[in-house]
């Protein structure tokens, strides 16, 4: 979506601020904030930096596992949740719907499971076997999301297919 007022996207764990970049460049009227470790901030300074967006978006450093989000009207999980179990997603939720302006959206980047699994992608399937020994994570279908969404309050849950077997799982905080 275009955004018509001034706004804030979140990226947290964003590292080399590729998402927030884009999302930037392609909406006017709106900022990024890129929440990352201190010791990759001056990396993530450097892309935004180099795209010559330094004026628009910003790095807050900080460890999303610990400390509190910065208030925005978006706040995107790109390639988290898959990394972590479903404790350490639920307090992310949280954590977004807590700093999310009232209408703000939390948005979910993420390569997702059919919800009755067997008609999953591919990839998707494939990403979920290669996760299970090298992560504490997994993939999700969208109906856990949506669960874990509403249960701290998002309303309208929907997903917005992408290219390349990936996602947006989108909810609005009330």
């Amino acid at each position: 979506d275009s955004v018509n007022k001034p706004t804030t996207l979140l990226d947290v764990g964003g590292g080399s601020a590729i998402y927030s970049i884009e999302a930037i460049q392609s909406n006017p009227k709106m900022n990024g904030v890129v929440f990352e470790l201190p010791a990759i901030k001056p990396i993530t300074e450097e892309y935004i930096e180099k795209a010559g967006l330094s004026d628009r978006v910003s790095v807050s450093p900080g460890d999303f596992f610990n400390d509190p989000l910065p208030a925005a009207d978006y706040v995107l999980f790109s390639n988290i949740f898959h990394d972590w179990p479903d404790s350490i997603n639920a307090n992310l939720i949280q954590k977004a719907y807590d700093c999310l302006n009232p209408g703000g959206k939390i948005v979910i980047s993420e390569i997702l499971l059919a919800d009755d699994v067997k008609s999953s992608t591919p990839a998707a399937t494939s990403m979920n076997v290669i996760m299970l020994p090298y992560t504490k994570g997994r993939q999700y279908r969208p109906k856990e999301l949506f669960r874990r969404l509403k249960k701290v309050g998002f309303t309208k849950p929907q997903v917005i297919n992408l290219v390349d077997d990936y996602d947006l799982v989108v909810g609005t905080k009330a």
